[in-house]
């Protein structure tokens, strides 16, 4: 209740309340002056002594009815009048002020029948004794301060609804809790007769959840409806004849509303509209939020689903390189369970050994962010080898690591690398026996007619009268035996070059001298090119390039060979295939192989390294030579270039990185020149089961040496357990039984010095094991066959060095 004497009363002179009653008009001016309310004044008997028009205004008494009341003067019948017309427009009954104390001043609220609210201010006018001798009522219009708190109060409420609905919609495990809870909670605040959340499309509306609707019509289509025709809204086929609706924001697809509905005319206020709006928002907020989860969970699973079928072995691990997720391929490279590799490090199930970004280990990978790499696993007692690409970030902490098994891969370009430098040696394999049957004819002619004069030879030498013609027989000897030396050089130089182009081994690199690998070429692709073109060598001075000699030389013959099958045969004189090497400016080696073939069409040379494509007719080219030259070449770090205009020829260029070649590469040339000068007697032992070649080493280092041979390791072995002590050792590699790699194991196990003593020899067919143990070792190794003066050479370095290890 406020205060129930209005400060424009307080200012009242009630101390001259005598004169005021005796005279009326001037307190009623006084009053009405002071103050818009409506006031009446009433002496003690009960008489109204004044009303001012605001108080007729107030109570909404028509102009007829004030003119009858004030008619009747300053009388009991005027108040009775009055007060009956005030008990007409009251909503309840008015209290008697007759049964109040007179001298008590109080407030009240009287609501009228129109809604309004009016607060009477009573207060006494007493007289000098105390005794009361007037009454003044003052009425004041409250009605809008009363609407005010009670929207307020309902504001208030519904802030707490939507703060309550706010925490459900957070922390609300299912969105169909949420939309019930809405529906109920809208219904209650709004005084609806039902609150719907529906969904609408042009097929139709669907109730997604409701309150105040009698019946489950959750998910029930109703028929399209149009809201800005319909009062109804989207409900109007339930029998809603009054609706306030509001689309729930940021959804694409079917519109989602949320709906008050009334069966009855009703106006909806702003109040209203903001309510639904605010709780629009949040049930929006929460089904997007529902939405999102459930798109996640299915995304989840589709990548689960791509995880756990992917063909390729995937691992996810955390930042300190743990194993926190495997799929199914994983498990049958790795050889275990999920259970059993979740947990473990990276380290213990494979070993990196080579990365894009130059690191080594699981963290240098696992660092680089998108790195990719090589690593080595051991499964199912097999080691493998698998490319890595790691994909970090894919969740906080977390990292994909995708594993590729290439050994097979690995081993099939091998082979078909191989296969494709055998083809281009078969391709010349006629004129590879060609160029050996001219050596061999002259060979085998000498060797005969020096087995012819042998005997002649013999009668000299036992004291036979000499004849005049025996001058000429040793001058005809000594040239035969030069003719079936250079024959056999020769023949050695094709030897070499051939095993050079059928080696299987392509992953050994190092700094390769061009020279000779070219001219290997040169002589291989010979007789192709001679029925075509004349070869012409520029080959500029050039520093060793970094890559592998044999992969090199299948480049450079398929190239060669290439350029003579470009130009028909049959004008050789007019036709050119030239040969040049080059250092470019920015330090790389180019080799250039120009011919004046037929040249490549514009449309073809951006496919010509292209696996399987070939403009060569059907059995000539499989259309994988330039593909894996290319693919060598850029796996060395260089580039393959071509250039070329149809009619004219065309040019092939390989530019590749320089590398210096290292100081040792000299000194293990085998070059007669690094022999010592003194050459001290040694004993050596001879360990070979080829009797020939052991009496040829024999018979060669018997002048300089002690010469010791067994014919096999295991007689080797048995000497030297037996106390035998030797300078040196020179041991085939590759023999039956016991090779020379086991025996200088045993010698290695035994602890025996005579392991840093062994010069080993082989005709050539290394094997990968050989390749490994040779590389493992540090042993010398020389290939049959050898030149006597690399031979002494290779010894008076194994002597040195076993000098110097004492």
């Amino acid at each position: 209740m406020t205060d129930p004497l209005p400060s424009n009363v307080r200012r009242l002179p009630i101390a001259r309340a005598p004169d005021l009653l005796r005279n009326p008009g001037a307190l009623f001016d006084a009053l009405s002056a002071a103050s818009p309310d409506g006031f009446l004044i009433s002496s003690a008997d009960g008489r109204l002594l004044a009303a001012n028009e605001r108080l007729f205004e107030l109570w909404g008494i028509p102009t007829g009815e004030r003119a009858e009341i004030r008619d009747l003067g300053d009388t009991v019948l005027a108040r009775q009048a009055l007060r009956h017309a005030f008990a007409r427009r009251a909503a309840s009954e008015l209290d008697c002020l007759s049964l109040r104390d007179p001298t008590a001043a109080y407030t009240d609220e009287i609501v009228l029948r129109d809604g309004r609210v009016l607060e009477r201010h009573v207060a006494p006018a007493l007289g000098p004794h105390g005794a009361m001798e007037a009454r003044v009522v003052v009425f004041h219009d409250i009605t809008r301060c009363r609407r005010d708190e009670t929207e307020l109060r309902d504001r208030v409420a519904q802030e707490a609804a939507l703060a309550s609905l706010g925490e459900l919609a957070v922390n609300a495990e299912s969105v169909t809790a949420l939309l019930h809870a809405v529906c109920a909670t809208a219904a209650e605040l709004l005084a609806l007769d039902a609150a719907a959340v529906v969904e609408a499309g042009p097929a139709g509306t669907t109730v997604l959840a409701a309150a105040g609707i009698a019946g489950d019509v959750r998910h029930v289509a109703l028929p399209a409806a149009d809201p800005r025709s319909r009062p109804g809204g989207h409900l109007a086929a339930l029998g809603f004849v009054a609706a306030l609706e509001v689309a729930l924001p940021g959804r694409d697809g079917p519109a989602r509303v949320l709906g008050a509905y009334a069966r009855t005319p009703r106006a909806f206020s702003l109040e209203h509209e903001r309510f639904l709006a605010t709780a629009a928002s949040v049930l929006a907020s929460a089904l997007a939020r529902s939405d999102a989860e459930q798109e996640l969970l299915a995304q989840e699973r589709q990548l689960r689903a791509v995880f756990d079928g992917a063909r390729d072995p995937m691992l996810i691990v955390d930042d300190g390189g743990a194993i926190v997720g495997a799929n199914a391929a994983s498990c049958a490279l790795l050889g275990g369970t999920r259970a059993s590799l979740v947990g473990r490090p990276l380290d213990e199930v494979a070993t990196p050994t080579a990365s894009r970004a130059g690191g080594s280990g699981w963290r240098a990978l696992l660092a680089g962010g998108g790195d990719r790499g090589e690593a080595e696993l051991e499964a199912g007692g097999r080691r493998r080898q698998v490319e890595v690409t790691v994909t970090p970030g894919i969740l906080p902490g977390r990292a994909l690591v995708a594993l590729r098994d290439v050994t097979e891969t690995r081993l099939l370009h091998t082979r078909l690398a191989l296969a494709d430098r055998l083809a281009s040696v078969g391709t010349l394999a006629a004129g590879v026996a060609h160029e050996l049957n001219n050596p061999l004819a002259y060979v085998s002619a000498n060797l005969a007619f020096l087995s012819d004069r042998l005997e002649r030879v013999g009668r000299l030498l036992t004291g036979a009268p000499p004849s005049p013609s025996d001058a000429e027989l040793a001058r005809q000897l000594q040239d035969a035996v030069s003719e079936a030396r250079d024959g056999a050089q020769r023949m050695r130089v094709i030897v070499r070059d051939l095993r050079t182009f059928s080696r299987g081994e392509n992953d050994r690199s190092g700094p390769v001298d061009l020279a000779p690998v070219i001219e290997s070429c040169i002589n291989m692709a010979r007789a192709e090119i001679r029925r075509r073109a004349r070869l012409t060598r520029d080959l500029a001075p050039v520093p060793p390039v970094h890559g592998n000699a044999a992969r090199l030389g299948q480049v450079f013959l398929n190239l060669l060979v290439n350029a003579a099958q470009a130009i028909a045969e049959g004008a050789p004189e007019r036709n050119e295939i030239r040969v040049v090497t080059r250092t470019r400016p920015d330090g790389r080696v180019a080799v250039e192989v120009r011919d004046t073939g037929c040249g490549i069409a514009a449309e073809h040379l951006p496919r010509v390294f292209d696996p399987f494509f070939t403009t060569k007719p059907p059995g000539v080219g499989t259309g994988l030579g330039l593909s894996i030259c290319h693919g060598i070449v850029t796996g060395l770090g260089g580039a393959l270039e071509v250039e070329s205009t149809p009619g004219a020829g065309a040019i092939f260029r390989v530019v590749l990185p320089s590398s210096p070649a290292p100081a040792a590469a000299a000194a293990a040339s085998g070059t007669p020149g690094t022999a010592p000068g003194v050459r001290p007697r040694a004993r050596i032992l001879v360990v070979d089961d080829e009797p020939l070649v052991a009496t040829v080493l024999q018979r060669t280092l018997q002048p300089d040496h002690e010469v010791v041979v067994a014919g096999a390791a295991r007689q080797a072995l048995a000497q030297l357990e037996r106390g035998e002590r030797f300078d040196a050792i020179l041991c085939d590699l590759l023999m039956p039984e016991m090779s020379g790699m086991d025996l200088h194991r045993a010698l290695v196990a035994a602890g025996d010095p005579h392991a840093r003593r062994m010069l080993f020899l082989t005709g050539g067919a290394f094997t990968a094991s050989a390749r490994v143990f040779l590389d493992a070792s540090g042993a010398d190794c020389l290939e049959k066959p050898f030149e006597l003066e690399a031979l002494r050479a290779a010894i008076a370095r194994l002597l040195a060095g076993a000098a110097a290890a004492c």
